[in-house]
């Protein structure tokens, strides 16, 4: 399974360094422990819990994160099943407290960013 990060996050170095709990972490520590913690034992957890709920599943455990899984839903009001894939991605952010300040090239552009 891949894990997707944000902009900000995606763009750190290995050595980039983040404050967590008042403790220092490497950027490349962090994402291995996220990789290492959502591969095997969740695909494995969800397929047990489906199994568990009566609903049958490939042995495929990666399907779920990796391709999708073929499925067909049919809406409400719909004129037929519509078919497609189930995939469970899973998205790790950065989001700063303050927003980053803007740079105007003028000061009119500053006024109709206000206005805006």
């Amino acid at each position: 399974m891949t894990i997707s990060y944000n902009n900000f996050l995606e763009s750190l170095n290995d050595d980039d360094v983040l404050e967590l709990f008042d403790q220092l972490v490497k950027s490349k520590d962090l994402k291995f422990a996220l990789d290492d913690s959502f591969g095997e034992p969740i695909q494995q957890r969800l397929v047990d819990h489906l199994k568990h709920r009566g609903i049958k599943t490939q042995d495929k455990r990666e399907i779920w994160f990796d391709q999708g899984a073929k499925c067909r839903i049919l809406k409400a009001g719909s004129s037929g099943w519509k078919k497609g894939r189930v995939k469970i991605n899973v998205t790790v952010e950065f989001i700063p407290d303050e927003p980053e300040s803007m740079q105007y090239e003028s000061l009119l552009d500053e006024f109709r960013q206000e206005i805006n």
